[in-house]
């Protein structure tokens, strides 16, 4: 398995992703939210920049069938139906519905993937059906981990070296990237005890201070879900209902 490891969004350019099998890590919270929403039966999820997009698309659309949801600086923006806490996302809330996503780091790294063959986005909750479509589908990929604030978090890297260790039944081969090496020795070093290398994540820590604990304990389930959200015409839908 060809497998290239980004460990912030911020430095991808169209050629890395290119021709490749792109997978999407925003744990805490885009991709966490994206599949919930998806599971709870969103027809699709819109990852969009900035307010402007978000506004812009809103305009387009019959306010009965999208909702507006989005954070900045964790805390959800202000006009907003919903925040960027996967636990909002409810049947009730989204069901049958266009969501259109605008967050500070999982949707920009989205947004920077699209000329992907195939583009997906993942995180711990649908890990395993990540692994899966990744070895129905390609023998390279290019794993991009969102980042926080431009520099690499620990619960992106770590969601990284789990799913290089699922595709390599747990031996690294040789060679290997710098950054994929390092995802999956990262891994391997906190596996044993990894809900507590989580929660000391500075990403979690400052989602904790502002009182999102328990999108921690939601976030950090393995393979709790099967969604598997996938790109086609600017938006994210479940892969299973592309052919619809």
């Amino acid at each position: 398995m060809d497998a290239e490891v980004f460990l912030t969004h911020s430095s991808i350019s169209e050629g890395d992703v290119q021709d490749r099998t792109v997978v999407v890590i925003d744990v805490l919270r885009a991709c966490s939210t994206i599949v919930t929403a998806l599971d709870r039966g969103a027809r699709a999820v819109l990852p969009v920049l900035d307010m402007a997009q978000a506004g812009k698309l809103a305009t387009n659309l019959d306010p009965d069938v999208y909702r507006l949801g989005g954070e900045r600086g964790g805390e959800k923006i202000e006009g907003y139906h919903l925040g960027n806490s996967p636990r909002e996302y409810t049947e009730e809330s989204v069901e049958g519905r266009d969501v259109i996503l605008n967050t500070t780091n999982g949707t920009r790294a989205l947004a920077q993937a699209t000329e992907a063959d195939h583009l997906v986005a993942a995180c711990f909750l649908n890990a395993g059906q990540v692994v899966n479509f990744i070895q129905r589908h390609t023998d390279a990929v290019t794993i991009v981990c969102a980042g926080h604030r431009n520099r690499p978090s620990l619960e992106d890297t770590l969601c990284a070296g789990l799913l290089l260790d699922r595709l390599w039944e747990g031996e690294e081969p040789y060679p290997v990237t710098d950054s994929a090496h390092t995802a999956h020795t990262l891994y391997h070093t906190d596996r044993e005890d990894l809900d507590t290398a989580l929660r000391g994540a500075n990403h979690a820590e400052q989602l904790a201070s502002q009182g999102y604990e328990e999108d921690l304990d939601y976030c950090f389930r393995i393979d709790a879900m099967s969604a598997l959200p996938y790109y086609t015409e600017n938006r994210l839908r479940l892969y299973e209902n592309i052919s619809d």
